[in-house]
């Protein structure tokens, strides 16, 4: 166990270093107000004037990441908040996306949870994916995670049975009533 300790501390220093720059960056309220919503002017903003690249930009996810498996939730949840703001990988984007939603569902936050879960519906809803497969893989992980919400929101019996009414999950849910009596 001492010795799983160094390296997870070690790694947390590693990471903490790495993200520094842009967590230094983000703290400071007067340099944030310049960001905009085009991500492309940001990047060049920060690349510019802060010496913030792709790799301080990264290695916030792989901190945030990091924060939310020692059980740090808050931060993680702030952190992945920031670097959606920054990303222009969609993939990667929506994997924070994914981890800001476990890390308000962890912290029973289901106000915030709920606008995240949001969000995620009219990604999955609207995006192209690779495969068919695949958006129903995250459909259905979607209706996974909406349980917690909608168990503990003061809305959520309402909202549970609109979204598990809507065109796109009702044949899921079918499905998974069937392939339950499969087995």
């Amino acid at each position: 166990m001492v010795d799983r300790r160094v390296e997870v501390v070690a790694r947390l220093k590693a990471l903490e270093d790495a993200a520094a720059p842009l967590v230094t960056f983000l703290q400071n309220a007067n340099a944030v107000q310049e960001l905009r919503a085009d991500k492309q002017y940001n990047l060049q903003m920060l690349n510019d004037r802060y010496q913030i690249g792709p790799d301080q930009i990264e290695a916030l996810y792989q901190y945030a990441k990091f924060q939310f498996e020692c059980g740090n939730y808050s931060g993680a949840a702030d952190y992945l908040y920031q670097y959606r703001a920054l990303c222009t990988n969609s993939e990667r984007s929506l994997s924070a996306l994914w981890g800001k939603l476990a890390a308000e569902i962890l912290m029973q936050n289901w106000d915030i949870a709920l606008e995240e879960l949001n969000r995620l519906k009219e990604i999955i809803d609207s995006k192209s994916f690779s495969s068919p497969l695949n958006q129903v893989q995250s459909r259905i992980w979607l209706m996974h995670w909406s349980l917690f919400i909608f168990f503990n929101h003061d809305n959520g019996r309402t909202q549970i049975i609109d979204l598990f009414n809507q065109d796109k999950y009702v044949t899921l849910t079918t499905k998974l009533k069937v392939s339950m009596f499969c087995y």
